[in-house]
């Protein structure tokens, strides 16, 4: 057997506040998992709090600034070798927490047609489309564009400007959708930054 065990001892900093950076919006699955961490580093010496942004990018940009004290980042996000290239950062920890379960998601009392519609997705679940339409659908009918977040992909179907998106059940009920199919929680590794002490 296997066995990998690291104590995480986060700095922290003197507002005696410990921020966390990680993809919003609310619901997404790295703010679920952010509040996985907030619950297990909950002290009496210290407070913690999650700041969510539109982009790994601008976590990245608020960590090297020292807006944020933490990153948190899923191992799925297809540049997470510029935070581990990053000279400035350390990696602090890694952990597995499975996501939200995950789906195709509509309007409530929408019709289901998928000639003609428009998907919207956050790249990292993109592969799970073929097992959440119906085998008989041909892909070529359906115009498939990409999302910041699995959050914001709801928002669009909720707005009216996209008909589907794949994203997580607590997006769904955020939002006031409902799973047409349904894949799962998918067992999702993730890795805490912090910059380098000088």
């Amino acid at each position: 057997m296997l066995e990998f065990q690291i104590e995480f001892q986060p700095r922290i900093p003197p507002s005696k506040n410990l921020v966390i950076g990680t993809l919003g919006p609310n619901a997404t699955s790295s703010d679920y998992a952010a509040k996985h961490i907030t619950n297990h580093l909950l002290s009496e010496q210290f407070t913690v709090s999650t700041q969510l942004f539109d982009t790994f990018i601008d976590v990245k940009e608020a960590l090297l600034q020292d807006k944020v004290d933490m990153a948190l980042v899923p191992h799925a996000y297809d540049r997470i070798n510029e935070f581990y290239m990053e000279p400035s950062f350390d990696l602090g920890f890694i952990f597995i927490f499975p996501t939200p379960v995950y789906g195709l998601a509509k309007k409530k009392n929408k019709e289901v047609v998928f000639n003609g519609s428009r998907i919207v997705t956050h790249p990292a679940p993109l592969p799970l489309l073929t097992k959440l339409l119906p085998d008989s659908q041909d892909q070529t009918q359906i115009q498939v564009d990409l999302s910041p977040s699995t959050s914001d992909s709801a928002m669009q179907v909720m707005q009216g400007l996209a008909d589907f998106a794949i994203t997580n059940e607590n997006a769904v009920k955020a939002y006031d959708l409902e799973f047409i199919s349904i894949y799962g929680n998918i067992r999702m590794s993730w890795s805490i930054f912090q910059k380098k002490l000088n």
